[in-house]
């Protein structure tokens, strides 16, 4: 069974503050003459459904053309972790979390979060749960909101989730629709947008689990 966890991109969906919208626009269309359908789509590198490669945050790290397809895909496990303001390190403790494991993090996120509003606040890593997630060397960690970094309002000076993780090139996935996701282990298929040189990408993301 195939599961589609990636948002659509509508006019209305959420975006990070001060990233680019989304929008299309049909330059050529059919109905007015035109011999084909052609849009114009004008997409951020962190809008929607993305991977963050260690370029986003890291000055010389890989972009997203210069990471192995390997490292985006393969055995993920969903940790079912609701009910928890944030993610700490004794949670993840509990789990079975083994080298190249992609760690996927469904919080409370996704019962408030349907891509279209911006949340006040929201559930993530704290930093000792990021540097644990390093420390085992995650294959790659994916989270139920716009970003994982912490809020703001949490945020420590001189600290940065993305930072812990990119920095140890390990790719993050946000903004995942968890929904209808129970915890588990699936395999996961990843395939972000080709764009040489880029930071980040827009990204289709599937799991599939054996029933």
């Amino acid at each position: 069974m195939l599961i589609d966890v990636s948002y659509p991109y509508t006019d209305f969906m959420a975006v990070y503050p001060n990233n680019p919208k989304f929008s299309i626009q049909r330059v050529q269309d059919l109905e007015k003459g035109d011999s084909v359908n052609v849009s114009l789509i004008t997409i951020g590198s962190h809008t929607g459904t993305h991977i963050d490669a260690p370029s986003h945050f890291i000055s010389g790290g890989k972009t997203i053309d210069q990471i192995p397809l390997e490292d985006m895909s393969g055995t993920a496990k969903v940790l079912d972790l609701q009910g928890n303001e944030e993610i700490t390190e004794k949670l993840l403790s509990r789990y079975d979390i083994d080298s190249g494991d992609i760690i996927i993090l469904k919080t409370d996120n996704s019962k408030t979060f349907h891509g279209d509003v911006i949340l006040k606040d929201y559930v993530t890593l704290n930093y000792e749960a990021a540097e644990y997630l390093a420390s085992k060397e995650a294959r790659m960690v994916c989270i139920d909101y716009m970003t994982i970094e912490r809020p703001r309002a949490k945020r420590i000076a001189g600290k940065s989730i993305h930072n812990i993780l990119l920095s140890k090139e390990i790719p993050i996935v946000e903004m995942l629709d968890l929904t209808h996701v129970e915890e588990g282990i699936y395999q996961l298929y990843c395939f972000p947008v080709n764009i040489a040189g880029a930071d980040g990408a827009p990204a289709r993301v599937v799991l599939f689990k054996d029933i």
